[in-house]
């Protein structure tokens, strides 16, 4: 009965069969025998296949479950025995996007260290829906993100530090010349001083004949853009969708467009002049950094120290 719940549990994730076959590298047609043999087992459907995307019937819900069920227990067993092979030395996996694997984190990871020395971390860099999977399957204990993802219920969340999002605007662009008095440099932005209210807000509506860089969907920062685009009464002209905050700005410096950044990606970029930022008069105009983990996991007294030390640092380390 649980011989293929790889495969349903790669469905039920996905929500889609074309792409859990896609992940699983095997056929459409054998992942749906695969499933089908299950379902003759159990004698009731696992999938409702007339909704798009497909859900749980009464029965999946309760596979799904037994399946995560499953996953603590091995996960469970992982914890001990990597204690006994490590005598006792506390490991944590934590994933994040590349943004913070490659310029925040380290540092952090660094210092962790030194107060903890008996203490591991390691970290495991991947989109947003791979940070995902790694949860749910138990391979990271522990994500990093700016939103919560997936039913709520199934994690614990902690608000780690908020941040300012601004619009990077190319220096050659002729909207530039009517804004002066909303202009920001890339060093005022940097030292912390933009959130001065000498630095006043924008409203999003000068813009609207602009060209923009937007992150996918599915991203935090797409949502946010198209929600303070539309309060500003306008659909943005998209020139180019990206995977990553940081490619978008330094395609934003080239000039090819505007683009929705948070202020603290200036902390670990060069100093530069080939863009123009403004503070958004919107609600939107914030992200909050999340960590988060599974509540059918709890975490172990390395996590709780890891999240304890975070949030020592939270401000100052982004």
């Amino acid at each position: 009965m649980l011989k293929n719940m790889d495969y349903a549990y790669a469905v039920y994730v996905n929500k889609s069969f074309s792409k859990a076959a896609e992940e699983l590298y095997i056929s459409q047609p054998a992942l749906s025998a695969a499933i089908k043999k299950v379902e003759e087992e159990i004698g009731i459907p696992l999938f409702d296949r007339s909704t798009n995307p497909i859900k749980l019937t009464e029965a999946g819900e309760y596979y799904i479950e037994s399946i995560e069920h499953i996953m603590h227990l091995e996960k469970e067993m992982r914890i001990h025995f990597n204690q006994l092979m490590e005598k006792n030395q506390g490991t944590i996996n934590v994933g994040g996007a590349t943004f913070f694997c490659t310029y925040i984190l380290p540092s952090l990871v660094r210092d962790f260290q030194l107060e903890h020395p008996d203490y591991s971390v390691n970290l495991l860099e991947a989109n947003a829906d791979d940070l995902m999977k790694y949860l749910r399957s138990g391979v990271a204990d522990m994500i990093v993100d700016v939103e919560i993802k997936g039913d709520p219920k199934d994690f614990e969340s902690v608000v780690w530090a908020e941040e300012k999002v601004l619009l990077a605007v190319p220096a050659s662009s002729k909207v530039n010349e009517t804004l002066e008095k909303y202009r920001i440099t890339f060093e005022d932005v940097a030292s912390g001083q933009y959130v001065d209210e000498k630095y006043p807000k924008v409203n999003l509506h000068h813009f609207k004949d602009e060209n923009f860089l937007l992150l996918r969907e599915g991203n935090d920062m797409y949502n946010r853009s198209l929600k303070m685009c539309k309060k500003a009464g306008f659909i943005p002209n998209v020139s180019m969708y990206l995977d990553q905050m940081l490619t978008s700005f330094h395609i934003a410096c080239k000039g090819t467009g505007a683009t929705f950044v948070r202020a603290g990606i200036t902390n670990y970029l060069e100093p530069n002049d080939n863009v123009y930022f403004y503070k958004i008069d919107d609600e939107h105009a914030y992200q909050n950094i999340i960590l988060y983990y599974k509540k059918s996991d709890p975490l172990t007294k390395v996590g709780k120290d890891f999240i304890a030390f975070l949030n020592k640092r939270n401000a100052a380390s982004l």
